[in-house]
């Protein structure tokens, strides 16, 4: 089942209607970056505020399917839902152990990068920065990592404060060396 776009749209409408703070993730936020051609199901990481009345309108609009979360991924609030035509993963404390800790995705307004309007909906978008520290916490990701990679020292990094928060957290060793010397961010 491959990602509709009119699905998206279709959520994005239902959240922002009732004042959810959401934000998009993974293969969808590198494909509105031009990095990946076809994302295949939409990642979505929710405010633990909204996450009660956020899971009701998924109860409402989609279909709840199940799908545990998986070590290393110690998400507190984790749903997969079909939508329409799209496989939908809803988080909530989007968190990943490894060796050194835990790494928690902080969703505020600084994780907001964009809001992108396509046609009357609008999507709020998370860095690639994010995406790149919480990639090499994930196995099997090395493809996307080195997407990421190539597309920041091509276009730039915007979000420097994100990487400096980043390395805030407890990191392996390795991820604090490649956002330091790939992106020349101080301590």
């Amino acid at each position: 089942m491959n990602l509709k776009f009119e699905d998206l749209y279709y959520i994005a409408d239902k959240l922002n209607a009732n004042d959810i703070r959401w934000v998009i993730g993974s293969s969808v936020l590198l494909y509105f970056h031009g990095i990946v051609d076809k994302p295949n199901d939409i990642d979505i990481i929710i405010d633990e505020k909204d996450i009660v009345r956020a899971k009701k309108i998924f109860d409402e609009i989609g279909i709840e399917e199940n799908k545990e979360n998986m070590e290393p991924f110690l998400t507190e609030y984790f749903y997969t839902y079909i939508v329409k035509n799209t496989y939908v993963d809803v988080m909530c404390n989007f968190a990943l152990r490894h060796d050194y800790g835990i790494y928690r995705f902080i969703l505020d307004e600084e994780a907001i990068v964009e809001n992108k309007k396509v046609n009357d909906s609008v999507l709020p978008l998370s860095s690639l920065e994010d995406w790149y520290v919480l990639y090499q916490l994930m196995p099997g990701r090395e493809s996307k990592i080195k997407m990421i990679e190539d597309y920041l020292k091509e276009n730039g990094v915007e979000s420097f404060g994100l990487l400096q928060r980043a390395l805030k957290q407890e990191l392996p060793v390795k991820v604090v060396e490649s956002i330091k010397l790939i992106y020349d961010v101080k301590e």
